[in-house]
């Protein structure tokens, strides 16, 4: 069975509906979302038709429109526009699950584009944000894109590290295909640094899986990578045949970029076997991809392939590809080098102006450091302070919950709640230092959010209006209690609640407990816990 890449065909209605969206406000904005949300669903770019209920905020709509316009020019292939609405959207994902995703949306297109500085840039914060849920697979994910940004920029040794690591990770969770991913690119990996030897079980090993997965688009793309490797290993007939089984489904697919490095490939094959006049096309054909898809690395190795086919058979020719080999490579080091170059300047400076300065920094760095010191103790007391007053408020949110579970447990939940703890049933106004009518505002706004616990959104206006109070009047009372705001208030209860279900019911799947909790992302949910806990949600478990 073949199995299609995520490759759309252009449509003009798209573009057009998202420029008019980019410009909308108010309803038209929202009747443009929705509509654009059914645009991609047609392009099978979303698993599912979205829309939006009436009152999303206009940042809400922004986002998600823009992250998958990201998305879909990627698919697309067009991957200018894909950084372009990946930035636009960027801004608003942040501190939410979708920020990892954007990332790694603009870092794959960078890639694409042949700019590796900003692809790497991109990926480690990806992988940072990864690293926070504690998932091996999504981790070995990020680790593979780094370990393909730094082949690309001909770096191997860099790229060794984060390939293995990746399959480290990956050897924890059982994934045939994320497994085949990461062969595939450590075979690139050891075929760059020259070692065909240790790449060869690589390639093999990637291609086994496809083979035994039935996917023949991931197959096609296997074998490309081992016929790199076989050509490093000069088994030059071997790798022209392996291509020439990968091309048609490229073709078929019409996945254009793997196509044009699959072609690049067999001119190098033909080209090795002294088939020049055969080399040619398949070099021509590769330039033209990439030229239009502005891949400037690959197209700087399409040229280099010409002007070495042309080498004797005619020397006009092969003088074109190569001044045009000269200018591509000159961009490309332009391109992937010119921001670390910046930061370099900026972090060391020039050395006259070191010298220069360095007077002046003796006389002061006394001021500096008196400085630093008596800010940190300051920082640390204030920290102190609002560390005490936070377990507090902590402690209460604990009391009321388990006040609450045991007049409703039975009605609210298919497992029966264990009385309340000793360290939270005990909590009164004077304990927690709220006064009745507090400890009674905030009985209530829990009961509200605990009877609506599996919705992914509970709407703080919904709130407001159930309280019998407005919006603002909402944020500032729950600020003045808690000091945090409603919104972040509302994850605190969904957490604990989530701690509470892993404290009394340890065998809950962690995706259950996210779904009880109303995350319908384990990955969002494992996030938000650590960042609440300091623990990742197994990790809790596992000291209960």
């Amino acid at each position: 069975m073949l199995m299609l890449p995520l490759i759309v065909k252009a449509d003009a209605d798209v573009a057009s509906n998202l420029r008019r969206f980019d410009e909308a406000k108010g309803q038209e904005q929202f009747a443009l979302a929705n509509q654009m949300m059914d645009n991609f669903r047609e392009a099978e770019i979303t698993d599912e038709t979205v829309h939006f209920a009436t009152g999303t905020p206009s940042d809400t709509l922004r986002m998600q429109v823009w992250y998958w316009a990201a998305e879909y020019f990627y698919a697309e292939q067009d991957y200018q526009q894909s950084v372009v609405y990946g930035k636009k959207a960027l801004p608003l994902t942040h501190g939410t699950s979708w920020e990892a995703d954007c990332l790694s949306i603009i870092s794959l297109a960078y890639f694409r584009l042949s700019d590796y500085d900003q692809a790497a840039h991109y990926a480690k914060l990806c992988y940072e944000l990864d690293e926070q849920t504690g998932d091996p697979g999504i981790m070995s994910s990020s680790l593979n894109t780094l370990a393909g940004i730094y082949v690309g920029a001909n770096q191997p040794k860099e790229a060794e590290q984060y390939i293995l690591k990746a399959i480290e990770l990956a050897e924890e969770v059982d994934n045939p295909a994320r497994m085949a991913v990461l062969q595939g690119t450590a075979s690139e990996v050891y075929h760059q640094m020259g070692d065909d030897q240790r790449a060869l079980p690589y390639a093999q090993r990637a291609c086994e899986i496809e083979e035994q997965r039935g996917d023949l688009y991931k197959l096609a793309v296997r074998r490309t990578q081992l016929a790199s490797v076989l050509i490093g290993r000069h088994d030059y007939a071997q790798a022209e045949a392996t291509l020439r089984e990968a091309i048609p489904v490229f073709r078929k697919v019409d996945d254009r970029h793997s196509l044009g490095i699959a072609l690049n490939k067999l001119g190098m094959a033909l080209l090795c076997q002294e088939r020049q006049a055969e080399a040619i096309p398949h070099y021509r054909e590769a330039e033209k991809i990439f030229d239009e898809m502005g891949d400037l690395g690959n197209e700087m190795h399409a040229q280099r392939g010409l002007y070495e086919s042309y080498w004797k058979l005619n020397p006009d020719s092969a003088k074109i590809a190569l001044d045009r080999f000269d200018l591509l490579k000159d961009s490309l080091y332009s391109n992937a080098t010119a921001e670390s170059m910046a930061r370099y300047n900026a972090e060391f400076g020039t050395d006259w102006l070191h010298r220069e300065n360095e007077q002046l920094r003796s006389r002061t760095r006394l001021y500096i450091i008196i400085g630093i010191v008596l800010t940190l103790l300051l920082v640390g007391g204030v920290w102190l302070w609002m560390r005490r007053r936070m377990h507090v408020r902590e402690a209460a949110l604990r009391a009321i919950i388990d006040e609450l579970q045991r007049d409703t447990s039975s009605e609210t939940s298919d497992y029966p709640e264990a009385p309340a703890s000793s360290d939270s049933s005990h909590f009164t106004a004077t304990s927690d230092g709220l006064s009745p009518a507090d400890r009674d505002f905030l009985s209530r706004l829990v009961a509200l959010v605990r009877r609506n616990m599996t919705q992914s959104d509970i709407n703080v206006e919904s709130l407001a209006a159930d309280l019998c109070i407005t919006r603002g009047q909402l944020n500032r009372r729950v600020k003045a209690l808690a000091g945090v705001t409603t919104q972040q208030y509302v994850i605190r209860i969904r957490m604990e609640q989530a701690r509470q279900l892993f404290t009394r019911h340890p065998d809950l799947p962690v995706q259950e407990v996210a779904h009880k909790c109303g995350f319908s992302d384990p990955a969002s949910f494992s996030r938000s816990f650590r960042n609440t806990f300091g623990l990742s949600p197994s990790q809790y478990k596992s000291q209960e």
